[in-house]
This record gives C-alpha cells, structure tokens and sequence, in this order.
C-alpha cells in the first residue's frame, strides 16, 4: 500500500489545482499530467491507495460547493481505501512526538503539525512502502520514521500518446495523408457536360419541326399545281425533266402572247 496526502489529492481532484512546486521553489513542469499517469499507473497494477482521514479531512476544507462529489470520490474502495486515525496511529504519532523531543527539534503545535503527524503515524501503522506528499512537513517527518517520500517534481512525466492509425478497408491498410501519385499516373479530370444548344433564357416551348418532319403534299395539291400554268412542274435532273420544263414555259408565253423563244 502507498499513502497520498492532501496536497497530491488535491491536485488530482481538481480542475485548475495551483502549481506544484520543487524542494528549490521552482514550478514544476506537467505536474497535473504527472499525478495523472501516476493514479493511472497504479491502477493498472492493482497497487492500493490509502487515504488517511486525516488528509481527506483537509481536502474537504477546501473542496467548497464539490465537497459531496470529492467524499463520493474517495469513497470508491476499488481505488482508494479510507484509513481512520485509530489506536496503532495513535501509538505511532506518540512515538514520532517523543522522538522529535528527544533530539530538541522544534516542531509548532498548531493544528496542521498534527494532522501531518498524524498521517505519517497511519502510514506507519499500516506498513506503507511509500508516502506520496507535496508537503515539507511530512517528508520531514517520514525521514525519522524511514519511510520514502515522493514528490510531484520526483514523478516521471508521461510520455507523449501516439496517435492512432488510421485504416481503412477490412485489410487494415493505413491511408496516406498525402498524394503521393505522379502527375502522369493522376487520373485526368472528367469533361465538363456540353452546354445545350439552346440559348440562355429561351423559352422551353416545343422545338421547331425539321425538314423531314414537314406535312407532305398530297396527291390532289401535285396535280392542281401542274394543271395551273403559272406553277411549273418541278424541274427534274434529267435531260426528260428538263425538256418538260421548257415545253411548259413556251405554252405559258403563248397563253401570254409573248413570241416563241428563238433556238
């Protein structure tokens, strides 16, 4: 089992947490990303994580209007485990106390100097490898009772996601982001569809008949027009059709009083 204080809790609670800081004071660099891959590492090994009651007491204070989401967060026994401060931290925090008496270190007595001991004294109750804090206080106090501390400028950064293939068919081939064809081998562009010949804005009434479509002459017309001199036959291309012509002109000339052609 691994501890998280309040200072690691709360940078993985919230959205906008305040930047974390090295031993030196210096921001530290991803710091929200890095207690992220942290939680989503141990999740994957099954690795469990303790939180005294102490520490959640301290994100509550600070949690506002989420309280209820955070308490329903830590609540989650898949993930975290509560540690109440019983009768073994109690033990423990009185040992750590005559401790840091014993060699006349100063220590204040306000009420976060005993929520810090009283941490580090349920990490030491329940054998914890580790205690991943932020705070000075504690790792100070672990140090007197060997166990590690972990910082959030000590955790690794995680590294950048790949991005995912991108496959199309049922063969899985990877599509290309660029056209890499030839110019020669591109296909060519299809032709545009021919205009049609109808003028722009002409009407779409009914098309103008064709020679071919034209009403014929009947019978009786072709021979009411040869029987009228003044309407000719028609002139034939044979020497037979030209000579009929002719004959026809003549009598019309007569009929007129006109003099004959002369040869």
């Amino acid at each position: 089992m691994i501890i998280f204080d309040a200072s690691y809790l709360v940078v993985f609670l919230n959205k906008n947490p305040e930047p974390a800081k090295d031993r030196q004071g210096n921001p530290v660099t991803r710091f929200k990303e890095r207690v992220e891959y942290l939680a989503s590492s141990l999740n994957s090994t099954g690795e469990q994580i303790g939180i005294p009651t102490p520490a959640m007491a301290e994100v509550l204070v600070r949690s506002g209007k989420g309280r209820a989401q955070f308490v329903s967060i830590l609540s989650d026994r898949m993930r975290f485990q509560l540690l109440p401060f019983d009768a073994r931290g109690a033990i423990e925090a009185a040992e750590l106390i005559a401790l840091i008496k014993s060699k006349h270190e100063t220590w204040g007595t306000h009420a976060k100097v005993k929520f810090d001991i009283q941490i580090v004294a349920t990490a030491k109750a329940e054998d914890a490898t580790a205690i991943y804090s932020d705070d000075q206080d504690i790792e100070n106090f672990a140090k007197r009772l060997k166990i590690p501390v972990m910082r959030i400028c000590d955790l690794p950064v995680p590294p950048p996601k790949e991005p995912p293939a991108i496959e199309i068919g049922p063969s899985g081939e990877q599509a290309q982001l660029f056209d890499l064809t030839p110019p020669l081998l591109q296909p060519k562009p299809t032709a545009a569809p021919e205009e049609s010949a109808v003028p722009n804005g002409a009407p779409d009434g009914p098309k103008p008949e064709s020679v071919i479509d034209a009403p014929r002459p009947s019978a009786k017309t072709s021979d009411e027009r040869e029987a009228n001199s003044t309407h000719p036959a028609p002139v034939r291309g044979s020497d037979e059709g030209r000579a009929e012509g002719e004959a026809a002109g003549e009598a019309a000339k007569q009929a007129r009083g006109e003099p004959p052609a002369k040869e």
